[in-house]
């Protein structure tokens, strides 16, 4: 009788032990579904393009007038300054139109005095009834007549001035000479270059890039000029 009371307080304590065995097992963790991209490495692709450095800031300097070069003081390479002479055209015909100017408008200013001078007179006749209103009127439009003769020949003047201005050209800013394209003896025409004059401190290099590589390339995209005939001399852009 003794027997039987073990065997089932061994089955009651291994049950216990199993219970006990299950509450304290960890619940199963939650899978969470995550995006994923699968990245694969890519190879960066360094083109070379030929291109060219230029200037960014040139001008064509022309003649306003016709005329024959006298002289050209630069040749292709010259480092010019600002107000420089480059080159200047004979000024034969200009200065004689300028003497003929001058000598207008001092016909003209006597022409004045002499008008004035007698409306001056005319006045004081038709104040002391001397002279009738008619006559001091004519004199009067005599005076105002050589007045304005006296402006347009200082126009004249001005413009026979500014045109013997126009004989010599000047570079506007420093720069380097490029090109020529007028001789010494030649006739050129109002606008014909004469001389190629480029800023030396502003340059860019210019490239050809083909079609299919444009669409790569976006604003602020990394470049390295490098020079061809001196490979040490590198800047980037």
């Amino acid at each position: 009788m003794s027997r039987t009371p073990r065997i089932l307080l061994g089955v009651l304590m291994l049950g216990a032990l199993a219970s006990c065995s299950r509450s304290e097992e960890k619940p199963p963790e939650i899978i969470r579904p995550v995006l994923s991209m699968v990245i694969e490495p890519r190879t960066t692709q360094v083109f070379g393009f030929a291109g060219s450095v230029e200037p960014q800031v040139s001008a064509d300097l022309a003649f306003r007038l016709l005329g024959r070069v006298v002289s050209r003081d630069v040749q292709v390479g010259d480092i010019v300054s600002k107000g420089t002479t480059i080159a200047a055209l004979d000024p034969t015909a200009l200065e004689l139109s300028l003497q003929a100017a001058k000598a207008e408008l001092s016909n003209a200013e006597a022409q004045f005095a002499n008008a004035a001078a007698s409306e001056e007179r005319q006045r004081q006749l038709l104040a002391s009834a001397n002279a009738t209103q008619a006559v001091f009127d004519a004199a009067q439009q005599a005076r105002k007549a050589a007045e304005a003769g006296v402006e347009r020949a200082k126009a004249s003047l001005a413009k026979s001035q500014e045109q013997l201005g126009y004989a010599r050209l000047f570079s506007d800013f420093d720069g380097v000479v490029t090109a020529v394209g007028a001789e010494v003896g030649q006739t050129v025409s109002p606008g014909q270059t004469v001389v190629t004059v480029a800023r030396s401190d502003l340059r860019e290099a210019v490239v050809d890039i083909p079609d299919q590589l444009t669409g790569d390339l976006a604003a602020g995209t990394p470049f390295q000029v490098i020079l061809q005939s001196l490979p040490t001399i590198q800047t980037g852009a």
